[in-house]
């Protein structure tokens, strides 16, 4: 789980400074602040570190909430603009369906995966005496 914590660090890093053709500082200051966060988690996790599963649940957590604001506004908006131009409107939507396709595994899927493979097993019920 820390190695993948560490490749969707890679890839937030990348896509956010590498690939985005513009700056914008909320995108760039959030998608910086996650990645790093999940490179901590990722670096505690393949340490072994007491802290590491506590910290991966919450960056997980932050990250699907985030995924899934971004996932709903991208759908929102590509409906939005095919729907008030037409094909022009249509371009637009398709790029913003790329992008939709792109930020489901990474900031929806792996955080809720993670999140369940790190829950906290329950303890057995004490039997009463």
């Amino acid at each position: 789980m820390g190695a993948l914590d560490l490749g969707v660090a890679v890839l937030l890093l990348a896509g956010v400074w590498m690939a985005l053709p513009t700056r914008w500082w909320p995108i760039d200051l959030g998608g910086t602040v996650l990645a790093i966060l999940f490179g901590v988690a990722g670096v505690g996790l393949i340490r072994g570190a007491a802290w590491a599963p506590r910290i991966a649940r919450i960056v997980a957590a932050i990250a699907l909430a985030a995924g899934a604001i971004v996932a709903t506004l991208l759908v929102v908006t590509a409906g939005n603009l095919s729907g008030l131009y037409g094909p022009v409107g249509m371009g637009g939507a398709i790029i913003l369906a790329v992008a939709f396709v792109l930020v489901i595994p990474y900031l929806v899927v792996f955080p809720a995966a993670q999140l369940y493979f790190l829950a906290r097993p329950e303890e057995p019920a004490k039997a009463s005496k």
